[in-house]
């Protein structure tokens, strides 16, 4: 562990100092980078922090309230700042004046910089084992390619087909001159290098069918990556054939019916983040997500079915709290220390609703509600399958029940952002909170 962190150190300063310094520094006369398995150390990055926080999307689209922070206070209070700005919608407001610095988007270029390209400009040089060294340029594809489709769908338009090559979107980060101003792309120009680092990484023909923990990349996260980015093009059949492939990789689903056989008072939901079965790539805000996160009352009374197991059937939300973190009456607060949700990352569960998305979008209505049917069987007691005859029936129930599997997450925001700029079934946000509704 120390030998990684004084490395991390290292790389921390290229990132200050400028890459042609880097060669200066030549721990016990040796560049550390020219060895693949210095290179390998690099990429055992701790995806969690700051930077990985998605309180403000998720705040945005209404699927929680502020963090531990009254929320009448806020939105009464005569000092104009960005929470207020999101609790009531205020779109009038110079949103880029109340945000002087942004822990995300500095942090995932600073990732992007500091390990995927470092390693992308290095690793044919290193000295040492050749398929690794193959590995290590596939993994850092699967992370470039992976940040960079965060970006755009938090800081740019959604992906739009009629507009993406004039939308203006964000810089496509792909050198290590830290003295370099990066231009601006188009929406289409940056998916076109997301795609191209996808099928760069998946052309080596080196990942692991399973990663050595899950904080590294394998084929399962490149396909459920490449899945994602064809769904938000709109390429659902591309998509449908990315998904079958990865869930060939892992289709293990986090199952809450075990909470059931025992005494209410001791259902402890329980997740081991890292170790998680479901993992494809973890990636977190802090260890334990998303303890004290608030539904709102939108959630709790339009999206949550009668008969969820955390919500009905454990001791997870606790409403004596909830009032103390959030100033809001009849609202609960997770309070399941034991759970390390992968609230950045992505689990089985995407696998699942993408390809259950997939299918009902390419006329396979019935397949498509067994895929979701796959999620509810394990969260719902009773339990009861769902049966749509149409497509826009079965749109209805997958959005339904993504909303509450993906809750706290980042997931939800790009999708609800999606949907909604496809236009055929948008999903309207508007939160009422003491009698004053706020729409988006």
């Amino acid at each position: 562990m120390k030998k990684l962190l004084n490395f991390l150190a290292i790389v921390f300063i290229i990132s200050l100092t400028g890459c042609a310094k880097y060669t200066d520094i030549t721990p016990k006369g040796q560049n550390l980078l020219n060895r693949v398995g210095d290179l390998d150390l690099l990429m055992n990055v701790d995806y969690s922090g700051s930077a990985f926080n998605f309180n403000k999307e998720t705040l945005l689209i209404d699927d929680n309230y502020l963090y531990a922070v009254n929320v009448p206070n806020t939105i009464s209070s005569n000092v104009l700042t960005l929470d207020k700005v999101f609790l009531t919608y205020n779109e009038s407001a110079d949103r880029a004046a109340l945000t002087p610095t942004d822990a995300q988007y500095e942090g995932f270029y600073k990732i992007i910089s500091t390990v995927s390209n470092i390693i992308l400009a290095n690793a044919d040089n290193a000295s040492g084992d050749l398929s690794l060294k193959k590995q290590l340029k596939a993994e850092a594809y699967i992370i470039r390619a992976y940040l960079h489709y965060l970006l755009v769908n938090i800081y740019a338009k959604a992906y739009d087909p009629a507009t993406a090559a004039t939308d203006g979107g964000i810089p496509y980060v792909k050198d290590i001159n830290f003295e370099k101003a990066n231009a601006k792309l188009t929406v289409k120009e940056v998916y076109d290098n997301i795609l191209s680092d996808l099928e760069s990484s998946m052309a080596l023909n080196a990942l692991p069918d399973q990663p050595k923990n899950s904080m590294r990349a394998g084929k399962g996260f490149a396909y459920a990556v490449k899945t994602k980015v064809l769904m938000s093009m709109r390429d659902y059949s591309g998509a449908l054939n990315a998904v079958n492939t990865a869930l060939t990789f892992n289709s293990t689903i986090e199952d809450h019916r075990t909470l059931l056989s025992v005494p209410k008072a001791s259902r402890v939901l329980s997740r081991n983040g890292l170790n998680a079965s479901d993992n494809l790539f973890y990636s977190y805000y802090n260890n334990y997500d998303p303890t004290i996160y608030a539904p709102t009352y939108e959630i709790l009374n339009n999206y949550y079915e009668p008969g969820n197991i955390i919500k009905d059937s454990t001791n997870v939300y606790n409403y004596g709290f909830g009032f103390f973190f959030v100033g809001l009456a009849n609202i609960p607060v997770w309070y399941q220390v034991t759970y390390q949700g992968n609230s950045a990352g992505m689990t089985t569960s995407d696998l699942i609703m993408m390809k259950a998305e997939c299918l009902i979008r390419t006329n396979k209505v019935n397949e498509g509600m067994d895929e979701i049917n796959k999620i509810r069987i394990r969260r719902i007691a009773p339990y009861s399958p769902l049966v749509a005859s149409t497509e826009a029936q079965a749109m209805a129930y997958l959005q339904k029940v993504s909303r509450i599997e993906f809750l706290f997450t980042w997931r939800n925001f790009v999708d609800l952002k999606r949907w909604n700029k496809e236009g055929i079934y948008p999903v309207a946000v508007a939160r009422t909170i003491n009698g004053t509704t706020y729409s988006l």
